[in-house]
């Protein structure tokens, strides 16, 4: 798949901002401003400085909504989400080139509080996924005892885990399952 820099990081950063909500343990990852500071450093959101008690919630409101999202029933429901969400968060693209990157499209106007411009590009993000590569390339964790979300960029389609650890209790389990009863 060809995304550019920008696009992958949208698009990855939708699931891991999901992904906050700790499908298997319950925990909440993302519960403090701290917390929420530490998560869009992590996934270079440009202008971060602080994050108010507004923003967090902001975070958790469109967790809530990029959450529906991947558990649609189908295409149709995701992109009627998505565009409710877009229409929410009011994404207005134009081209930037600060800090020096090439340009690029951001989706909300600097001066937009920091919650509602990081929906905005998460938000966008999925939708541009949806449009380009279809909502198949959005999934849910195979794990049994897992829920979390990614995005699908492999060439043929075929992940089925949200990451390596899930991927490997799950092949462990199959693989005991067999030769048990093999035995």
């Amino acid at each position: 798949m060809n995304f550019t820099h920008y696009s992958d990081q949208c698009m990855r950063s939708a699931a891991d901002l999901v992904n906050t909500r700790g499908h298997p343990s319950g925990d909440e990852f993302m519960g403090t401003r701290g917390a929420a500071e530490e998560f869009l450093l992590a996934h270079d959101f440009s202008g971060v400085t602080t994050v108010t008690e507004a923003d967090l919630a902001e975070l958790h409101a469109v967790r809530d909504g990029l959450e529906k999202v991947f558990y649609a029933a189908d295409q149709a429901t995701a992109a009627d989400l998505l565009n409710k969400l877009l229409a929410e968060y009011e994404v207005k693209p134009y081209l930037t080139d600060h800090d020096g990157e090439h340009w690029h499209l951001h989706y909300a106007p600097e001066d937009t509080p920091l919650g509602r411009r990081v929906a905005s590009q998460v938000v966008m993000g999925l939708a541009a996924l949806v449009a380009d590569f279809g909502f198949e390339r959005m999934g849910i964790c195979a794990a049994h005892d897992c829920a979390d979300v990614f995005v699908d960029t492999s060439r043929n389609k075929s992940r089925r885990y949200c990451n390596e650890v899930c991927s490997s209790r799950s092949n462990v389990a199959a693989y005991r399952a067999r030769a048990k009863a093999g035995a």
